[in-house]
């Protein structure tokens, strides 16, 4: 891991390996479970519950995947790979690896780089690299059955496997089957989550105003914004509503009713792999994993503000207006959103290993990996069937419905009002997307070694790769009109050819150098690639190991890294539309605004530095402590600023990249520029709007604007002993940050973000104690997470620290009738602790980046052998 050589001795580049064992000890059900759990991990982006919960602003997870996103610096800056090698992408852009469809069951150990290396890996590999690696040889067969659920409710999990291995003189072969089965956890089953309204723990009450009864709107003589003004009196239906009755102010309902924050996840996961000696220095091997994964859950109900007129029935205005505007939520009436996906995805790899003269291994393989995603989310409105509804426009003859018949839409009533006949019909709208991402690749690598050094043998490694890259968005929306309407497709692929050379420089041996010297290494790596789209890019890396007395090590290393663009942030059809936006002095300005991919994008691209101190004492057995320093800087990150930050562009100057005033009115070029984006085949801009009624044109697609630069220390510390007649193993993860500092665009200040709401935090911390005797085993893990600052609340607020307990016993037989079989009874969270509140504007009172609300989860797994 971390390089392309072989190494016989030790390696200067630091790695942290988590075997199946260690995971399972810590009572996690999953491999991304156990991931997520990793101090150097930043759980903010590409997780269930962030996506449910609205914290993650910075991915495109529609498809619920589980990412990993190494020092925060993105789930797509961390490159994830299974045995070595690139699987096809997950997510609405495809730039991230989804570990829920990699099992525990076929875990042999996952091995963490926590450092920039596309000098070895290529594009991505800027956080770090994770490279789950499979097992690959067994014999015998293996049954493994978990069942787990909280205490709390909600989040029960059924979790069955099946290994079959077999073994013979030249070879091997192995095979299994997984399934899993979580149950969904609704908002309703955690206090925190059960309502909007967060005044009960000292925040903020963060209902809505779309409401039943209804809130009635009207403009802000001042902002110009549409603000409630009355509300629709409650315990009545509508029909005899007068002027007098309506409440000055506003309801307010609870958006969160009705909503999960995970949902439903069900697994089916096959694999196979083998390996035979073809010739006694040739060895073929081959394997393959195909996986599919289903999920559903509900979401807020649908709302709308309605503008609706005196053809109504039920109309009615607390003004005297000739309209009114209707906040209204159809929960009571329709109940929550929908939201069904499938995942189905598929990796298959055949390859050769030839010992070569004089010590030189050369290896050839290809691969092929593909993931489609199909998402689907219904019992929404069509706005053109609620308008026909109300009456505010004619009866579509397209649709069999009728005022005349079925009757009018009814938004003045108090709880269910409406005939199940004009709820089924406005409730007809959905949305439906399919992605497809898929990769295929030739790799052809040689290692060995090339002369004697003081130290030893000086060694070599050299390859090269072709990798095809392929990407499809397509889908329907339903949400008006009368028939489905086909979304914006991408459709975009792209050819990726690298070279790669690395090479080790033994200087000093291991005891050979004076006092001082004990050993010395030196390690260089490069790696070019070729983009097809956008071009290369070259990236270096220089590792430095000292060991100046034994057992003490230094290791220093320098290298650079990239994320190459994804090509739906290239390839996405050019969208352009009209809105207004705040101008940032109390009024709107209408303007044309751009999204969508950028084919000008260039590579992300960043500089690290890491340096560890290790210490392994002689006199301690098996005691270690280690202690990095790393620091990375990461530019032209591509971001949508303008999109992101929609009601500042205007009033900023740190914005001023992106917007471009214009004044048609005096100016034909502006005029001309604004007439030509209105025509583009991707403009939904009225048609019937003039030209001269836009004053600025403002750019919210990708672009490279952003910069990230964060600096911290890990800590690790382990240590085995004797203790009771039995075996103790103790441990330390712990990773502290000094810097998270994001520039938003390149005029804008940079800001430090560490210890702030939705941001990593700036210390996180595992620590775990076990202790084996025969074949019983108790282990106990403490987990924390510091305190940080609401930045976002006005005034700002402490969120407090977050400390949690687990607590495993096992029994490993060893004889008898209890032989190969192994219990282990799990509880995660020991305490009960509830996350720290969050005043969270999505009205979840808990901040799902650095936190989750399951609570205490007690697990029991069987496992035996046969």
């Amino acid at each position: 891991m971390g390089s392309n050589l072989r190494r016989p001795g030790g390696t200067s580049t630091e790695v942290i390996t988590l075997t199946r064992a260690e995971i399972e000890r810590a009572g996690a059900g999953s491999l991304a479970e156990a991931i997520a759990g990793l101090p150097q991990n930043f759980g903010g982006t590409a997780t269930e519950d962030t996506s449910l919960t609205s914290a993650d602003t910075r991915s495109l997870n529609n498809s619920l995947a589980s990412g990993v996103n190494l020092r925060g610096l993105g789930s797509d800056a961390t490159l994830t790979l299974v045995n070595g090698r690139r699987v096809a992408g997950s997510g609405g852009k495809g730039d991230f690896t989804d570990l829920s469809l990699i099992p525990l069951l076929l875990v042999e150990r996952v091995e963490v780089l926590p450092d920039g290396a596309s000098a070895i890996y290529g594009s991505d590999a800027v956080g770090g690299v994770i490279n789950v690696v499979l097992r690959k040889s067994f014999t015998g067969a293996e049954t493994r059955v978990r069942v787990g659920a909280s205490t709390q409710g909600g989040g029960e999990d059924v979790q069955a496997g099946q290994l079959f291995g077999l073994s013979w003189r030249s070879g091997h072969l192995i095979a299994a089957y997984d399934y899993e089965r979580r149950e969904k956890l609704g908002a309703w089953q955690r206090r925190f989550t059960q309502s909007a309204d967060l005044r009960p723990f000292g925040g903020s009450d963060w209902r809505l105003f779309f409401s039943n009864p209804a809130t009635i709107l009207d403009v802000d003589p001042k902002t110009r914004a549409l603000v409630p003004m009355y509300g629709v009196p409650v315990g009545q239906n509508g029909s005899n509503l007068k002027a007098q009755d309506f409440l000055p102010g506003g309801n307010f309902q609870n958006q969160l009713e009705g909503s999960d924050i995970l949902p439903t996840q069900e697994h089916h996961v096959g694999y196979a792999a083998a390996e035979q000696e073809l010739a006694p220095k040739v060895r073929l091997f081959a394997e393959g994993r195909f996986a599919q994964r289903k999920y559903e859950f509900d979401g807020p109900g649908a709302v709308g503000a309605f503008q609706i007129t005196p053809i109504n029935p039920f109309f009615v205005s607390p003004t005297g207006a000739s309209s009114t505007i209707v906040a209204y939520s159809f929960y009571d009436e329709l109940g929550p959103s929908h939201n069904v996906g499938r995942v189905q995805a598929w990796s298959g790899t055949a390859g050769a290993q030839v010992d070569g003269p004089a010590g030189w291994l050369a290896e050839l393989y290809v691969n092929a990996a593909r993931e489609r995603t199909s998402t689907r989310s219904e019992n929404l409105l069509n706005s053109s069937y609620v308008n026909e509804a109300l009456g505010s426009s004619p009866d579509l003859p397209q649709t069999s419905f009728s005022t005349a018949h079925d009757g009018f839409l009814n938004l003045f009533g108090s709880g269910r009002v409406n005939s199940p006949a004009i709820l089924d019909f406005i409730s007809q709208g959905f949305t439906a997307e399919r992605f497809r991402s898929q990769i295929r690749a030739a790799n052809v690598k040689a290692d060995g070694p090339l002369f004697a050094l003081p130290g030893g043998k000086a060694r070599a490694a050299i390859g090269a790769s072709i990798r095809d890259e392929d990407f499809l968005r397509e889908g329907e929306s339903f949400l008006s009109g009368v028939t489905p309407v086909s979304l914006s497709r991408t459709d975009a692929s792209r050819t990726v050819k690298a070279v790669f050379a690395e090479v080790l420089l033994p200087l000093v041996g291991d005891g050979a150098g004076s006092p001082g010297l004990r050993r010395v290494e030196v390690t260089g790596a490069v790696r070019h690639e070729s983009y097809s789209d956008f071009g290369s890019t070259t990236n270096p890396k220089v590792s430095l190991l000292w060991e100046p007395f034994s057992g003490v090590s230094l290791i220093g290393s320098y290298g650079t890294s990239f994320r190459a663009p994804a090509l739906r942030e290239l390839r996405d059809r050019l969208g352009v539309s009209a809105t207004q936006l705040p101008n940032g002095k109390g009024g709107q300005t209408p303007v044309i605004f751009l999204s969508g991919g950028n084919p000008d994008l260039q590579p992300e691209r960043a500089k690290s530095v890491n340096a560890s101190l290790r210490w392994v004492p002689p006199s301690v057995p098996r005691l270690t402590l280690q202690a990095t320093y790393f620091a990375t800087r990461f530019r032209g990150r591509i971001e949508q600023p303008a999109l992101e930050n929609s009601s500042l562009v205007l009033g900023s100057p740190a914005y001023a990249p992106f917007v471009q005033f214009v004044n048609p009115a005096t100016s034909p070029a502006d005029r001309a520029l604004v007439l030509d984006l209105m025509s583009r085949p991707g403009s939904n801009v009225p048609s019937f709007f003039p030209p001269e009624l836009f004053q600025a044109i403002v750019d919210g697609r990708y672009v490279n604007s952003g910069e990230l630069f964060v600096r911290g220390f890990d800590l690790l510390a382990s240590h085995s002993f004797p203790l009771g007649g039995g075996t103790a193993n103790g441990s330390l993860n712990a990773t502290y940050l000094i810097d998270y500092k994001r520039r938003l665009t390149p005029i804008a200040a940079a800001v430090d973000q560490v210890a702030t709401i939705g941001n990593p935090t700036d210390l996180r911390a595992r620590g775990s104690f076990g202790w084996t005797k025969g074949a019983f085993g108790y282990y106990a893990g403490v987990n924390y997470v510091h305190g940080y600052i609401d930045n976002i609340s006005v005034p700002a607020r402490p969120v407090g620290s977050w400390t949690t307990a687990d607590l495993q016993l096992r029994y490993d037989g060893r004889s008898g009738p209890w032989k190969n079989i192994s219990v282990a009874l799990s509880i995660q969270n020991l305490f009960d602790t509830d996350p720290p509140f969050a005043n969270r504007r999505s009205g979840h009172g808990y901040d799902a980046t650095n936190a989750d609300p399951l609570g205490r989860y007690i697990s029991l797994q069987v496992t035996t052998r046969w």
